[in-house]
């Protein structure tokens, strides 16, 4: 009998601590959900409770299904539920309709006079847009170039910054940015915004594309004034866009690729350098064609890559792929920390292949603590 009870106790001694271990190893996989439309980027609100979810209705077109479009007025976002276990349920699919290719979201940090904190933002206006029929939207002013402002509770639109033709931020930086791409944020409430600067060669007539960063003030936010909005070139293509608070450093990622100087690089701009004329030497090169780029709270960088996976980048560590399952064309993801000190990471996935348009999928990956 007290052979049989040692042998219990060990038994009970290893089935408590080995899923733990197993758990708090890595990454693991917590949610797949497959009822979006080409989900592009995400954000959650400032208490964690919502994830918001950028359907951008891209698709294939053209006799040999090779052009890329973005349908307009198809964009949608939708409104999911976040409990304190980091799992998430669509609350509502079609939160906001009626879209020209929302590629970006991003929650207000910091109040302005005209928004509350937890405002969502949400970039318009890609260059690539489509009508239902794969026609090629030519005329820069149909476009809808800005970002829209509405209330994270009720989906209503309390405004919006205007970025086409005439407006004060292409009056500042001399051109129209022709793909609004992803945003952040800076601790002072300053916003940046990438420019992936495509498909300037479909409109009429054809446009040059300038591919960088803009910048606008806090303070320009309600009402942009010219003096208060920069734009800085980024070479090989900039894409995800995120505020490193351990460094206090704006962070992007590019996708321009091998061929393009630049185009596999993560770039590093420190707060204190603002203003500035010329972007510096990236931080890491040669880390793959990336999309989104987010930060745990130990300082880890995470990069979602075209090749269908995620890298992670240790805090003064190297870079490095997360082992775990495939992903198709992973976007632009976000980070939220739970309460417990665990965190999870939202991931889109922009699989064209699917010919069903409300089927693709957003991953929810656990994170363990110290990540």
């Amino acid at each position: 009998m007290k052979q049989f009870n040692i042998l219990m106790s060990l038994a009970l001694i290893s089935l408590n601590c080995a899923p733990k271990k197993f758990f708090n190893s890595g990454p693991t996989l917590l949610q797949s959900i497959s009822v979006f439309h080409r989900p592009e980027s995400v954000a959650f609100s400032l208490d964690g409770k919502y994830l918001f979810v950028g359907n951008c209705a891209s698709d294939l077109f053209g006799a040999d299904k090779s052009k890329v479009g973005f349908v307009k007025g198809a964009g949608v976002i939708s409104r999911c539920k976040v409990n304190e276990k980091g799992n998430v349920k669509v609350e509502k699919l079609r939160f906001i309709s009626g879209l020209n290719g929302p590629t970006g979201l991003k929650i207000l940090r910091k109040a302005t006079d005209k928004y509350p904190v937890g405002t969502l933002l949400v970039n318009q206006g890609i260059s690539l847009q489509v009508d239902k029929d794969g026609n090629s939207v030519t005329d820069i002013n149909r476009l809808g170039v800005g970002i829209d402002l509405y209330d994270p509770k009720d989906g209503k639109l309390l405004g919006r910054i205007p970025m086409g033709p005439g407006s004060a931020i292409a009056n500042s930086i001399g051109h129209v940015p022709l793909i609004l791409n992803s945003m952040a944020f800076d601790k002072s409430g300053n916003l940046y915004i990438t420019d992936t600067a495509k498909g300037g060669d479909r409109l009429d007539p054809q446009l040059r594309q300038y591919p960088g960063m803009i910048r606008i003030k806090h303070s320009s936010i309600d009402n942009p004034n010219e003096r208060d909005i920069s734009f800085i070139p980024i070479p090989g293509v900039p894409n995800g866009i995120g505020y490193w608070e351990k460094e206090n450093a704006i962070m992007i990622v590019t996708m321009g690729g091998t061929e393009i100087p630049g185009g596999n690089a993560i770039y590093k701009i420190p707060i204190s350098s603002f203003p500035l004329d010329s972007i510096p030497e990236p931080l890491f090169d040669n880390v793959g064609t990336a999309d989104g780029i987010a930060f745990t709270p130990a300082g880890t960088i995470i990069t979602s890559r075209f090749s269908g996976d995620l890298l992670s980048i240790p805090y003064n560590g190297k870079p490095s792929p997360i082992i775990m399952e495939s992903f198709s064309a992973p976007a632009d993801h976000r980070l939220l920390t739970l309460e417990d000190g665990n965190s999870i990471l939202a991931v889109p996935e922009q699989n064209r292949k699917d010919p069903n348009p409300w089927s693709q999928k957003l991953k929810i990956i656990h994170l363990p603590k110290n990540f």
